[in-house]
């Protein structure tokens, strides 16, 4: 009896533990509750600078429509990158495990507009942590592997297919944004630029504004439900079990 007193006095820790990892999730996901509440849309146009909340749909950039090269879509962005797994110059963990053979995207980037007018977009908000809704971002991948073969677009010149080992393979990603995508967008403009906060929320989301406050509600909800049971759960274990092995002692 003592071994599984002992066992359930560690999980009983554990518990305890994992319901303080809830409770500053939950903390993290009240504050930015808050600033979601506290930053109302503004139209683009009289968004200024500094901290803003927009919503509005993509656009195409100064350079116009693009085809995006591994789908042929027409769209306002899109970037493409090949790698190569395993690396043929792998030497250290320090290193990557892989070799980048293609990384590049279509240019003067893409903006969102509402009825006031445009801003462009950096397109590192694509790279946000999307935790309220579907991204914005259309992603396609292709694997090819010479036992596994996959027809690649000709954006894959054919000498890198050819050089393919049998122990290797390509993985081809293609990241488009769609002309007219709904979007709301938390971040910080900077020199007529949307952009990432520089500490803080960001949002970039199909969803709206509204949709992505009852989404950081719901997590919010969840969260305490996890602190509550991981909590109660914890202090039942540890505490049965450490007044059972104090009569042992």
């Amino acid at each position: 009896m003592m071994v599984v007193a002992t066992v359930a006095f560690c999980i009983g820790g554990c518990l305890l533990g994992g319901a303080g990892i809830f409770l500053l999730l939950n903390v993290g996901d009240y504050q930015s509750l808050r600033t979601l509440r506290r930053l109302r849309v503004r139209s683009v146009a009289q968004a200024g600078g500094g901290r803003v909340a927009v919503e509005g749909h993509i656009e195409y950039g100064p350079a116009g429509p693009q085809t995006a090269p591994v789908t042929a879509e027409q769209c306002a962005w899109f970037h493409v990158r090949l790698i190569r797994e395993p690396s043929r110059h792998y030497t250290s963990s320090d290193d990557p495990d892989h070799d980048v053979l293609l990384d590049f995207s279509s240019p003067g980037g893409f903006t969102l507009a509402d009825h006031s007018g445009r801003v462009p977009v950096d397109p590192a908000l694509l790279d946000v942590l999307n935790t309220t809704g579907p991204s914005v971002a259309v992603h396609t991948k292709i694997m090819h592997k010479r036992s596994k073969p996959e027809t690649l677009p000709p954006v894959v010149p054919r000498e890198i297919v050819d050089d393919l080992r049998k122990s290797e393979r390509l993985t081809l990603t293609e990241t488009r944004v769609p002309r007219g995508a709904q979007v709301f967008a938390l971040g910080r403009l900077s020199n007529g630029e949307l952009k990432r906060s520089f500490a803080g929320l960001t949002v970039f989301s199909s969803n709206s504004r509204d949709k992505v406050i009852a989404s950081r509600k719901d997590d919010i909800g969840l969260g305490a439900r996890m602190v509550v049971g991981f909590g109660l759960a914890g202090l039942i274990l540890a505490a049965g079990s450490a007044a059972y092995l104090t009569t042992l002692a």
